[in-house]
């Protein structure tokens, strides 16, 4: 796996992942998977963004664009 996090600011870090296996071939197969999201409702490391391309059961692209702070209820 090739991987690392980058913190950009004190709110927000970018995450990059690389040809992950993510399962054996014997548990299913993942033929093509590819996502792109963007969440902006409060929740726990929202806002995010997300891109990621799945090729049968190997993860090619992962990236992803978090807030790194927990929710607190009363905001």
């Amino acid at each position: 796996m090739l991987g690392f996090s980058k913190r950009i600011n004190k709110n927000y870090a970018i995450d990059f992942a690389f040809f992950t296996k993510i399962r054996m071939f014997n548990e299913g197969i993942s033929f093509i998977n590819f996502d792109i999201a963007l969440d902006i409702y409060k929740a726990d490391h929202n806002p995010q963004a997300r891109i990621f391309l799945c090729l049968f059961n190997f993860t090619i692209i992962d990236i992803c664009f978090y807030n790194i702070n927990h929710f607190k209820e009363n905001q």
